[in-house]
């Protein structure tokens, strides 16, 4: 009798033993479905970007990590979407610093006019100590996470008249978004900044209400400013990283692997906007020369003195010292 006893209760171990390993087995088979928005259309790099970096995941994970792309702002649009990453109603997203400004204003200086040097500065400041900590700002107030910062390329000036040096803006009205950094900018470069949505633009250009705005190149041929701007100024006078942001109760939920892999699949992200950066720049330029605008380049000294001091004017928001930090951080650096 004790030995069938003791037989039965090693039938039950084992018997539990293989539930709790098919329980676990069944728990990583369990497909894990993240949904990530983003503001651009379709045919944009950050779609292109977002989807090559959906594909690596599904295929890295076995198909159990997928991601669902949203474009044309469907999860959210402008600051809404961050404003849903950080609600957890979105799970990912990507957003410039000009959005995530208004939930840590850190952001807004890394969207200033000629804070970098260069591109490879800005993400020589982004990805070391300087970078760190405005990341780790935007988890600890918002619960959002960094996980990749893909590139879009610089910003540029449209107008109906030249504009060589600042004292060329004088009184023009110049649309921008409604960055306050930005319009202090503009404010010294003798500019009269006009905040308006991105929307609105083109019919205000059209209409005379304004007379110039900026962007980058992409945005510029996707709204068709080529046709009523006449000049190109290029004045790279910001830079404009797309971040990539998940929800951090999200990420953490996830097993290691997983994060690892998606961890992995923001590389990819990243690679491809500036893959398709590198590809397109100049099929743009040519399309505009194409389109009959006339592209010139200023003084960028020039611009650069007029506006190097404006940032200090914000300090209060985003700290004392991290302008002069992020000035420090680029040394050496060209």
């Amino acid at each position: 009798m004790g030995k069938l006893k003791s037989r039965l209760v090693g039938v039950f171990i084992c018997t539990g033993l293989v539930l709790c390993l098919a329980g676990g087995q069944v728990f990583a088979e369990k497909v894990i479905t993240l949904r990530l928005g983003h503001i651009f259309p379709l045919t944009h790099p950050v779609q292109k970007a977002a989807v090559a970096m959906a594909e690596y995941v599904k295929e890295k994970s076995n198909g159990k990590l997928t991601i669902d792309v949203y474009a044309n702002g469907a999860l959210g649009k402008g600051n809404a979407l961050a404003e849903n990453i950080s609600f957890g109603t979105v799970d990912m997203g990507t957003a410039g610093p000009g959005l995530l400004m208004r939930l840590e204003p850190a952001w807004g200086l890394i969207a200033g006019e000629y804070v970098f040097k260069s591109v490879d500065c800005m993400f020589k400041v982004l990805n070391g100590p300087v970078g760190d900590e405005i990341k780790d700002r935007l988890i600890k107030k918002r619960g959002i996470r960094v996980i990749g910062i893909g590139y879009l390329g610089q910003r540029h000036l449209t107008c109906n008249k030249p504009i060589y040096k600042p004292e060329d803006l004088r009184g023009l009205k110049i649309r921008i978004p409604n960055i306050p950094l930005r319009r202090a900018s503009f404010i010294a470069l003798g500019a009269s900044p006009t905040p308006m949505a991105f929307s609105e633009v083109y019919l205000a250009l059209k209409q005379g209400v304004v007379d110039g705005q900026e962007n980058p190149l992409a945005q510029i041929v996707a709204a068709k400013f080529y046709e009523v701007q006449k000049y190109l100024i290029l004045t790279g006078h910001a830079l404009n990283p797309e971040i990539l942001l998940i929800n951090e109760k999200k990420f953490e939920s996830l097993p290691k692997e997983y994060q690892s892999i998606l961890l992995e699949g923001a590389k990819v992200y990243e690679e491809t906007t500036f893959n398709e950066y590198k590809r397109l720049k100049y099929e743009y330029l040519e399309k505009l020369l194409d389109e009959g605008m006339v592209i010139m380049k200023p003084d960028i000294e020039a611009f650069r003195e007029a506006v190097k001091d404006v940032p200090y004017q914000f300090e209060k928001e985003w700290g004392e010292g991290l302008y002069d930090r992020i000035l420090k951080a680029q040394e050496g650096c060209e």
